[in-house]
């Protein structure tokens, strides 16, 4: 209801003198959205002005109190509605000094207005918040995300929340929203305020004159749609074209852009937008004052409802709810959804009716073999009789009932149809409510016409009473444990990759993860001139109009240019013999450097451990794929550059970890933004072992941290890589300081009230973990207590990639296969195969997680088979294939241990993923202690 509005109050009074019955008669028509307070008619325009003195009051037709008299004007005193009451005959006494009242007959006709009042649309409904949200005051949590190509950087991302704040003078200024319609439709105006703001929406409007509009598509029924356009003063803020999307409101401004955009809300679930990009566009973005063109590759809005405070509605918030009687106010449009027995704008007239009340309320919860209850109420009538009907053509009688329950137990197919409630009032009116029950759906984790066999899907799958497990997209298999085949993706693996030149596309979305030199949404473009490498990140350093690689950034030279960045110009030169040219060089070359060499190899030998070569990219590859060929290819040109650390950076602290080859010590970081605590773990490289583990660790971490679908790098649960220092010695990996330290020593510790949900709230923390090294197809090799650290903040994270074995006290060791260095393995951690082959895969991690489990479980207790500490290895491998597995430790609920026991099964394919661990291990925390949070 626009507040700007003048009274819409249209008065046709008519005084007209009754001869016969010797009475006043008025007419007045009021629109149906006129505010309390507004006039409806005076009564002293037909009794006359100089009459004497009077007092006036209605005395009767004055349904449910609408209106009200104050000195003979009758004025609207409560919310009117059309379609409830449009005609109001009221008798109004008019009171003289005689005090002989006169009557006077006012027929007020409500008039019809457009739109109102506003309904309540179930489709947008929004939920009740309780708490500020990530975007301020609106309504709708709104985040936007830009990947784009920047000429002077490479690839860029820029994510953020759009944020209005109800007491900022600049928000109230720049942000005009319309929400006041039924057809879940929003509307808004921002006017861009300050310099930055005002570059970008130049650029985009330069670039969209020919398809002024932008839409962003949403759910897949196309019912959710956002859309945006530049309007210019230079049009008059009119859309430019026929293709124009916006068409709301133009607020007043001196501004020379306006932003106006809708979005159509189609549910309460979170929405992703993806924008349709029109070609060859081009935008200024100016993050942090730098100012950069961008190509944009993607952008999209991430939409989240989360409504109003209580008694709160608009997408700002801003406006006050008035239902009454418990309605529910809807939070776009501010329409109120009245509770049974009352009606009108704001649900304060009574309403006569009969009602089926149904638990639970949501269809989408009534299952085959669940419950429900049919309340069959009566509201502002008196009963006579109720009667019900059933599918079955059925009947119940009650005499003088005002309500009666129906209790459905066990829910079949022959119970689903039409249930009538009939009530029989004194007068013979027979008033009749119906419920269509149709429970068709098995409830969650069931499947089958009986809704009795279990269903459990991976990934979050839903099950489905006939199909059973509906995978989610980038997931197949009958319980969603597999993901897509290469080259499909999405829903049943149905859709096409059409990514080019090698590159791969995510199993979810799509996605192009695009090769070195390749860029755009399916990888077709080359980096743009000046880039090279993956995500064109590398600047070209060729010179005089060379020609760069767009792959490794090689130089293709232009005569008369030469060397390795084309920076040499040859010149021409006299030609000596061909004997000439080999005896002269190779003559001087010896008789000068001979002697330097002499005093070269004298240095380098009295020094021959004090100094060592830095590690070299193509080195750490070459090792790598000797022992993990996924790993070493998940890595991408110059990750060894981009971690590395200046070693004058780094101040070492006091020693906190000792191993035989490694040590850890606490150490200070100085970074641009601040110094930081980290953990240094260094090494000794000139063991090959080491070096070996020292590459596999600072291989993964860095390839978890560049891989990551997290916002700022790495995962919550896997230890935060901060660094290396591989050009000075000692060789050092620079880690995030958990400040509780070692799980293995929390859990040793005395055991007065620690209770096992805190532990198990570990365990749920380190599945995560596991879950996105599945995601990469990394495995850890070692999941152990002794390898989760414990943050400060009481958070579990998975840590040690490589570097654990070398403080085992109770292991064997044990050759590696088809190689020449030992590695130290633990045993008793290691799954079946992985003793047998010396592999290490994501199976043989939830191997190891269960006696994580056991070792949780246990207290910290170090892992027997038939109570023997120390087995060999064969002896090891054929107890397992007898099917011996580590016993349930004392106190282990029998849920707990059958988790563990399923993580231990010999077929690997057998065993549970990470996913189906953490709610399995979320349910055995809730059993355990109900009040315990399991969060990151």
């Amino acid at each position: 209801m626009d507040k700007n509005m003048p009274f819409f109050v249209l008065l046709t009074c008519l005084a007209v003198l009754d001869s016969v019955q010797g009475t006043l008669q008025l007419s007045a028509n009021v629109p149906e959205n006129a505010h309390a307070g507004e006039t409806v008619t005076s009564v002293r325009s037909a009794i006359g002005e100089g009459k004497e003195e009077v007092r006036c009051e209605i005395v009767a037709g004055d349904k449910n109190r609408r209106f009200s008299v104050t000195n003979c004007v009758i004025q609207v005193a409560r919310p009117l509605d059309y379609g409830v009451d449009p005609t109001y005959n009221l008798t109004v006494n008019v009171i003289g000094s005689s005090g002989n009242p006169e009557q006077l007959y006012v027929d007020v006709q409500v008039q019809d207005v457009e739109g109102y009042p506003p309904v309540y649309n179930d489709t947008c409904e929004m939920p009740t918040r309780t708490a500020w949200g990530n975007s301020g005051d609106l309504n709708v949590d709104m985040k936007w995300t830009v990947k784009g190509m920047s000429m002077n950087i490479g690839e860029v991302f820029f994510s953020n929340h759009f944020y209005y704040n109800p007491n900022s003078v600049k928000d109230q200024v720049s942000t005009r929203v319309y929400s006041d319609n039924n057809n879940c439709l929003v509307q808004f105006v921002w006017k861009p305020m300050n310099g930055d703001d005002i570059t970008f929406i130049n650029s985009l409007w330069s670039t969209s004159i020919e398809r002024p509009c932008l839409n962003c598509s949403g759910s897949p029924d196309g019912a959710s749609v956002l859309q945006f356009e530049v309007l210019h003063s230079s049009t008059g803020f009119t859309p430019s074209s026929s293709g124009s999307c916006y068409t709301g409101p133009i607020p007043q401004t001196d501004r020379q852009f306006i932003f106006g955009g809708s979005l159509t809300i189609s549910s309460m679930k979170r929405n992703l937008f993806t924008c349709d990009l029109p070609d060859n566009i081009s935008v200024s973005l100016i993050p942090h004052g730098n100012g950069r063109d961008v190509i944009p590759l993607l952008v999209e809005f991430d939409a989240q409802p989360v409504g109003c405070p209580p008694n709160k509605y608009g997408v700002l918030c801003d406006q006050n709810c008035t239902c009454e009687n418990g309605a529910r106010c809807h939070g776009l449009n501010g329409a109120c959804k009245c509770q049974p027995g009352w009606q009108g704008v704001v649900c304060d007239i009574p309403h006569s009716t009969v009602v089926i009340i149904e638990t639970p309320s949501d269809s989408r919860r009534i299952y085959i073999s669940g419950t429900v209850t049919l309340h069959c109420k009566v509201f502002h009538l008196t009963a006579d009789r109720m009667m019900w009907k059933f599918p079955n053509k059925t009947e119940k009688w009650l005499q003088g009932a005002q309500e009666d329950r129906v209790r459905i137990h066990k829910i079949q197919s022959e119970h689903n149809g039409t249930y009538t409630c009939t009530v029989l009032t004194g007068d013979g009116t027979a008033i009749n409510a119906s419920y269509e029950l149709q429970a068709v759906a098995c409830p969650p984790g069931k499947t089958g016409e009986s809704c009795e066999e279990e269903c459990v899907c991976s990934h979050g799958g839903s099950c489905d009473r006939w199909a059973g497990c509906v995978c989610p997209p980038g997931w197949t298999g009958t319980t969603c444990q597999t993901s897509c085949p290469v080259g499909t993706y999405g829903q049943g693996c149905s859709r096409r990759c059409r990514c080019q030149h090698d590159a791969t596309c995510s199993p979810t979305h799509g996605r192009c993860n695009c090769t070195e030199g390749w860029f755009d949404n399916n990888c077709s473009r080359r980096c743009p001139a000046g880039r090279y490498g993956w995500k064109c990140r590398h600047a070209c350093a060729c010179k005089n109009n060379a020609k760069c690689n767009n792959v490794d950034g090689t130089c293709a030279c232009v005569s008369p240019c030469t060397g390795k960045l084309c920076d040499v110009i040859e010149t021409e030169t006299y030609t000596f013999p061909l004997s000439l040219q080999i005896a002269i060089p190779l003559v001087l070359t010896l008789l000068v450097t001979a002697p330097v060499v002499l005093i070269l190899y004298k240095r380098k030998k009295a020094k021959h451990d004090a100094q060592e070569e830095p590690l070299e990219e193509t080195r750490v590859l070459l090792e790598l794929r000797s022992m993990e060929d996924d790993l070493a290819q998940s890595l991408q040109p110059g990750w060894l550059n981009r971690w590395e650390r200046n070693a004058d950076d780094l101040t070492l602290d006091e020693l906190i970890g000792l191993g035989a080859t490694a040590q850890i010590r606490k150490g200070r970081l100085r970074t641009a933004d601040a110094d930081v605590t980290v953990a240094v773990k260094s090494v000794r490289i000139e063991d090959r072992r080491c070096y070996r583990a020292f590459c596999r660790e600072v291989a993964a971490l860095i390839a978890v941290h560049e891989n990551s679908e997290e916002e700022n790098g790495g995962h919550p649960n896997i230890v935060k890589l901060f660094g290396v220092v591989t050009m000075s010695t000692p060789k050092c990996i620079l880690l995030e300081f958990a400040a509780k330290g070692e799980l293995l020593l929390i859990l040793k510790q005395p055991r007065q009230n620690r209770p096992l949900g805190r532990f198990v709230r570990y365990a749920v923390q380190i599945s995560r973990a596991l879950e996105e090294l599945r995601r990469l197809r990394i495995a850890h090799g070692d999941v152990a207590a002794r390898n989760v650290l414990v943050s400060g903040d009481d958070v579990a994270k998975l840590a040690d990639f490589g570097l654990a074995h070398d403080v085992y006290t109770e292991t064997t060791y044990v050759p590696a296969v088809n190689d020449d260095v030992d590695e130290l393995l633990p045993l008793k951690w290691m799954a079946l195969e992985s003793l047998e082959s010396r592999e290490f895969t994501c199976e043989s991690d939830t191997w190891s997680f269960g006696v994580l489990l056991w070792e949780i479980a246990a207290f910290g207790e170090e892992p027997s088979y038939q109570r023997q500490r120390q087995l060999s290895c064969p002896k090891l491998v054929g107890l397992l294939r007898q099917g011996v597995r580590l016993d349930r430790p004392p106190g282990c609920p029998d849920k707990l241990y059958d988790v563990m026991k399923s993580c231990w099964r010999e077929e690997p394919s057998a065993r549970p993923e990470p996913a189906e661990l953490e709610q399995r291990l979320t349910e055995c925390c809730q059993e355990l202690d109900p009040l315990l949070a399991v969060d990151n």
